[in-house]
């Protein structure tokens, strides 16, 4: 079929590219007058010969050319029909489900004289209907996961460490489809895992054993990510706590950088693989973990470093203020009572210049750990100066009690420092219990009176008033 214009040329381009069948068929004889590439593929014919040879029933197997008068009929009345039929491919005779057009592109008078068909190969369609099915699930899956992703990321910039672990367990449950997922740490090596956050069926585990005792545990051992299929046949860790909890098969991922912080879990019910993709969006989650936890070990770390003394690790000036205003206001309307004691060593600072400032360092340090030792433990032991300590107690209920915590301390003794020399120092004490309405600036003020009171007289300890 050589067609004679540009534009008939165009057309025949098209439809010798055309992925469906498209052929011409004079409508009296049947005989096939033209067959496009796709065409002969599909009914196993190998040339225009082969094609020409053909008639158009012979296209059609017994169920398709059942549909024969009904297809007559519309192209006489209506010039077209449309519907599904069954082909036969030419060499194996196997049938061939298509959705085919057929319509009149030639008549003389009322009669048709060529008709053209389009035909469609379901099976293909099926197939690129699956892919299409399969490529959107996967699309759709992308933008799940990069929205769970984008989410946990901005929670990750200035969220607390609960919420990003919840956040990131969430996560994993929801996309996976799993039956729940964990995130567990790993408190101090080998040791077992305590789990900080739970997504799932209940019971929520409180920890998981260490090492090969189970899969979480043998992950962060390991330092590996670890997928278990199926629970039966698992020989690396002892799947126990899977049987115990109704699982059969899970992936753990590590988390952290240069060692194993903890440990993200997915579980499921059911025997399952774990594709790549699943395993890159876990790895994925581990990441932001990692990000979010050393950002928040870092304003952790900024945090202390303000409210503690470098020298000692003892709270800071900033910090001892706070807990006396917040036991002031626990301490009102009870009968317990706050007391403050402003401790000061005498002559310290004649130590310093005889032995120098690293003796008084240690000798600060030294004596840090005895005040610590001579407190209850709701006490908290300050370091607010050079030689100064503050101690607050916030649930006195006497002030023998309170004297007795200042008669040990002046019993102290730093003891020798590093080269054998006895270090020998007296501290003075002032001592404060507040009042009903009294603020955290007048009691400091008066237990500091009560101090100098003490160095003045070499009373060891004096009580404000």
């Amino acid at each position: 079929m050589e067609p004679e214009t540009a534009e008939a040329r165009m057309l025949l381009s098209v439809i010798e590219h055309a992925q469906n069948l498209v052929a011409l068929a004079d409508y009296d004889t049947g005989r096939v007058l033209y067959l496009n590439p796709a065409g002969m593929h599909l009914m196993g014919l190998t040339d225009e010969a082969a094609a020409a040879a053909r008639w158009a029933p012979e296209f059609f197997t017994d169920v398709g050319f059942v549909q024969a008068p009904d297809m007559e009929s519309a192209l006489l009345e209506q010039g077209q029909w449309d519907g599904r039929s069954e082909f036969r491919h030419f060499l194996t005779g196997e049938p061939i489900p298509v959705t085919l057009s057929a319509f009149v592109v030639e008549r003389t008078q009322d009669r048709p004289t060529v008709i053209a068909c389009i035909a469609q190969d379901l099976r293909t369609a099926q197939e690129h209907e699956q892919r299409l099915h399969t490529a959107l699930e996967a699309a759709a899956y992308r933008a799940r996961e990069q929205h769970a992703l984008a989410e946990l990321s901005q929670l990750a910039v200035d969220g607390d460490l609960d919420h990003v672990l919840a956040a990131a367990a969430d996560a994993a449950a929801a996309l996976m489809g799993v039956n729940c997922a964990s995130v567990a740490r790993a408190e101090k090596p080998g040791g077992a895992l305590r789990v900080l956050a739970y997504r799932g069926q209940p019971p929520a585990p409180e920890t998981f054993t260490p090492g090969a005792d189970s899969q979480p545990g043998y992950a962060a051992a390991v330092d590996e990510i670890i997928i278990c299929p199926d629970r039966y046949g698992e020989h690396r860790f002892s799947t126990e706590a899977m049987n115990a909890r109704g699982l059969r098969s899970g992936v753990c991922v590590p988390i952290g950088a240069e060692s194993v912080w903890g440990v993200l879990t997915a579980h499921s019910a059911r025997p399952r693989e774990y594709s790549d993709r699943e395993v890159m969006f876990l790895r994925s989650v581990t990441a932001v973990l990692t990000a979010a936890i050393r950002r928040i070990e870092a304003e952790e770390a900024l945090r202390y470093q303000s409210l503690h003394d470098p020298l000692t690790g003892l709270p800071n000036r900033a910090l001892v203020h706070q807990q006396i205003d917040a036991a002031l206001d626990a301490a009102r309307g009870s009968e317990r009572r706050v007391a403050a004691l402003l401790i000061d060593l005498d002559e310290f600072k004649t130590l310093n210049d005889r032995l120098g400032h690293a003796v008084g360092d240690d000798a600060l340090i030294r004596l840090a750990e005895q005040l610590q030792a001579v407190v209850r433990p709701t006490d908290t032991v300050a370091r607010i100066g050079g030689d100064e300590f503050l101690i607050v107690c916030p649930q006195t209920t006497s002030v023998e009690e309170t004297i007795a915590i200042a008669t040990r301390i002046t019993e102290l003794r730093v003891g020798a420092d590093s080269a054998g020399r006895e270090l020998r120092f007296t501290a003075s004490v002032g001592i404060a219990l507040a009042g009903p309405q009294e603020t955290r600036q007048t009691l400091i003020r008066r237990a500091d009176a009560a101090m100098y009171h003490a160095k003045v007289t070499g009373s060891g300890y004096a009580l404000a008033p």
